[in-house]
């Protein structure tokens, strides 16, 4: 007896087309099941949630933006989503705007925008930091002069990490 017939089936009863389907089925099933049975970080050595604290600075931002960013306010980035919030604000400083701009003469001046300010604002959250990487939730890293847009309940900006802790 053949193994293989010349109607194309295994052993004369089973097709070999649905061979080849089941296999693929029970592959994409062994891989569904791996994705959501990972182990993750916390299971793998790290104990608990590290709570990191960052940094980030918006230059020139409309007072009514800088007016609707507030402590307490949940931070996310839609563009690199985190599966939901990447902190809490904890502090809002408001700073004098402008940027420094050289003049004809050769030396520099500052120049400020009274209808705008610089924002410093402190973001609160919860990761991992292994060999000095920071992840937020364990999957939105973030690192020092990265320049990511944010976004609150009710105002959307782009600032700069400036520290890390």
């Amino acid at each position: 007896m053949k193994v293989i017939d010349h109607q194309g089936r295994l052993f004369g009863k089973v097709s070999i087309i649905d061979v080849f389907v089941v296999l693929v089925v029970v592959v994409m099933a062994f891989a569904l099941y791996v994705k959501n049975h990972t182990l993750e970080a916390s299971k793998t050595g790290e104990t608990s949630k590290t709570v990191i604290t960052f940094v980030v600075e918006a230059e020139n931002q409309p007072l009514y933006i800088a007016d609707a960013i507030r402590v307490g306010d949940k931070v996310y980035d839609k563009d690199r989503s985190s599966g939901g919030a990447i902190g809490t604000i904890t502090a809002v400083e408001q700073l004098e705007s402008g940027w420094v701009e050289r003049l004809n003469n050769g030396s520099y001046a500052r120049v400020t925008n009274e209808n705008t300010r610089n924002l410093r604002i402190t973001i609160e959250g919860t990761g991992s930091v292994t060999d000095g990487r920071y992840a937020i939730n364990k999957v939105y890293e973030l690192g020092v002069n990265a320049a990511r847009n944010f976004y609150t309940n009710y105002a959307v900006f782009t600032a700069s990490v400036i520290d890390i802790w």
